[in-house]
C-alpha cells in the first residue's frame, strides 16, 4: 500500500509540475511579441509543444498565422529550449483586447 501511495504522488508531482512550467512558459508571450501584438493576444495554454493564442480579431489571427514561424523561433529562444513547435491562433476567444 504505501508503495502505490508513493508512486500516486508521484505521478501527481509530475502533472503539477508540468503545468507550473506550462504556466511559465505561457507567461513568456507578452516578452517575445511586441506590445501591439500583446496588447491585442493572451496566451491561452501550452498543450503538447503547441501554444494556444486568443487574439481579439480575425484579422490578428491571420497576420499573425503569416509569422508564426519567427514567433516560434523567438519564443524559444527566450525559453531556452525548444519547448514550441507549433503555434494556433483563434479569434475572439474570450479576449478583451
Amino acid at each position: 500500500m504505501p508503495e502505490q501511495l508513493l508512486e500516486i504522488f508521484s505521478r501527481l508531482d509530475e502533472k503539477v509540475g508540468r503545468a507550473i512550467r506550462n504556466c511559465r512558459l505561457t507567461a513568456l508571450w507578452p516578452q517575445v511579441v511586441d506590445e501591439r501584438v500583446s496588447r491585442n493576444t493572451e496566451a491561452v495554454k501550452l498543450v503538447n509543444r503547441t501554444l494556444y493564442i486568443a487574439t481579439a480579431s480575425p484579422v490578428w489571427a491571420q497576420e499573425l498565422t503569416f509569422l508564426k514561424p519567427a514567433i516560434i523561433k523567438r519564443f524559444n529562444e527566450r525559453a531556452g529550449a525548444e519547448v514550441v513547435s507549433d503555434i494556433k491562433f483563434k479569434a475572439g476567444s474570450g479576449h478583451g483586447g
